[in-house]
């Protein structure tokens, strides 16, 4: 596989920290990874919001104790975890201009890590009509 393109949808924590790390072990591997934040997803890459530890409900009763696991585990950070997958591969991430509305977000509100802003049908013709593998979040 040469080229990986990556949709996530889904805004707890624990879902954008396996996207973040599915990401850096594909980038890590010599695979050309393209991701984009759309939905829910798209909203928590804000400056504010990335900070959130949200956790589903399938968590309940032990949020505190695995917050307390990812900063043990350097993991609670979404930004750096980010910005560690760019830097061990060739990645590129972008967040759906579309969901951006929902969330009455400005390109310069998110996070310096993604490097643009585009629609669901560019990130279509651009990277996911010549990705090998699609897996989405």
């Amino acid at each position: 596989m040469k080229k990986l393109a990556m949709i996530i949808t889904r805004g707890g924590f624990n879902n954008l920290l396996q996207a973040c790390e599915w990401i850096t072990l594909a980038a890590a591997s010599g695979i050309e990874v393209s991701g984009f934040f759309r939905d829910e997803a798209a909203g928590r890459m804000s400056k504010t919001k990335i900070k959130e530890l949200t956790l589903s409900l399938d968590y309940r009763g032990r949020e505190a104790a695995v917050r307390d696991l990812f900063r043990q585990e350097n993991k609670a950070d979404l930004s750096k975890l980010l910005q560690k997958a760019k830097e061990s591969g060739n990645v590129k991430l972008s967040s759906c201009k579309d969901s951006l509305r929902y969330f009455d977000l400005r390109p310069e509100d998110l996070i310096p890590e993604l490097d643009e802003v585009q629609t669901a049908e560019a990130f279509w013709k651009e990277d996911v009509l010549s990705a090998d593998q699609v897996l989405t979040f």
